[in-house]
């Protein structure tokens, strides 16, 4: 394999690996430039709506020249406004295509930008046109490497397929590192699991609930519970079975005799689903701690508020703290004194007013 195959390879292994993870198109772009003699790359996206040009991604070190261009140069470009509509998909571009070297050299943006930063050519490619805007990648060589030539720019002809077919897979993961991120910060545990019971994903609230190996746990891959009529349910649920009853879409969860969480499914597209799960008997750091804290309600009356919001009525709280109908009616009235509702819907909507969804910032210790 010759130095530019080699070269042109790792270019294609690293534009493959950013369609599946956005974090790797830095890298990527940083090894296009290398393969076009550039200083920098970037990938700009144009909104038909706003005419903006907006940066998508830029190599590791330069995206604040970037940033410079779009912000104050972008419309002194002689060239941009002829690349968006000229240009076809897949063919590349340099400024000389579009102006004379003496033209761009008078234009004020080589004058205040390019020249500056010692960049002396454009070459790029449209990746994608649709009707929301145009997206392309763009490199800036610098004096020492010079105009792009014909061989450069019939490389970047073979990397414009691969970019639009990694801006393609990227867009049908909708970014999946940012969904990542907020999937982790939930406070809610979180799992995604297949027919199968195995589990796919689960953010950090689910595995320190599955930590305490209590009523739910992970055995390998999958997921299971000692509690056998729920299980029974959320196999059934799962799986899709025709006639699931609807509780198998809010399952109540044991442990030993007590009802300590309630499990609601949501189905998901290709045989997966979603188990969001909510503890019934908060302990001090759990769910309600804002009420409780505005109120100065007690630990036995903040978990009857938890119940009383997430499985509804007396009886079904009763039932689920293990506690008698009148004893939870006792804490009922005195959670009305405190927080000044008269209704249980009162008291439902005061829940999911106060709540976070998010977990609490993780606290570091300072150094003695």
């Amino acid at each position: 394999m010759t130095l530019s195959q080699d070269g042109d390879a790792r270019v294609a292994a690293a534009i493959k690996a950013a369609g599946s993870d956005a974090r790797c198109w830095p890298d990527a772009l940083d090894e296009i430039a290398h393969a076009l003699n550039a200083r920098f790359a970037a990938l700009l996206f144009e909104d038909r709506a706003s005419a903006l040009l907006e940066l998508k991604y830029s190599t590791h070190a330069e995206k604040a020249w970037i940033v410079e261009y779009l912000r104050n140069h972008r419309k002194l470009d002689p060239v941009k406004a002829r690349v968006l509509t000229e240009i076809v998909i897949g063919r590349a571009f340099s400024s000389v295509d579009f102006v004379s070297l003496k033209a761009l050299h008078h234009s004020g943006a080589y004058q205040r930008w390019m020249a500056p930063f010692g960049l002396a050519d454009v070459i790029g490619g449209i990746i994608h046109r649709s009707e929301t805007g145009v997206c392309l990648i763009v490199a800036f060589r610098d004096e020492c490497a010079g105009v792009a030539d014909a061989e450069t720019k019939a490389r970047l002809d073979g990397f414009l397929p691969l970019l639009a077919g990694a801006i393609a897979d990227h867009a049908a993961a909708s970014d999946p590192s940012v969904l990542a991120e907020l999937f982790d910060e939930l406070t809610t545990p979180v799992l995604i699991v297949d027919g199968k019971m195995r589990i796919l994903r689960r953010n950090r609230s689910a595995d320190d609930m599955l930590g305490e190996g209590d009523a739910l746990a992970a055995v390998g891959e999958s997921l299971t519970m000692r509690d056998p009529r729920a299980k029974e349910a959320l196999e059934r649920a799962v799986a899709g079975i025709p006639g699931a009853d609807g509780e198998a879409f809010a399952i109540m969860v044991k442990s030993g005799e007590s009802r300590c969480c309630v499990m609601h499914v949501l189905p998901l597209p290709n045989g997966l689903s979603a188990l969001f799960l909510r503890r019934l008997a908060a302990a001090a750091d759990d769910g309600g701690a804002v009420a409780a804290e505005l109120f100065g309600l007690t630990a036995r009356e903040r978990s009857v508020l938890l119940a009383i919001a997430e499985v509804g009525g007396v009886p079904a709280t009763a039932r689920a703290l293990g506690l008698s109908e009148g004893t939870v009616k006792g804490y009922l009235k005195s959670i009305f004194q405190k927080t000044g509702a008269t209704r249980q819907a009162d008291l439902v909507k005061l829940v999911l007013a106060l709540e976070s969804p998010f977990r609490a910032p993780e606290r570091h210790s300072l150094p003695a």
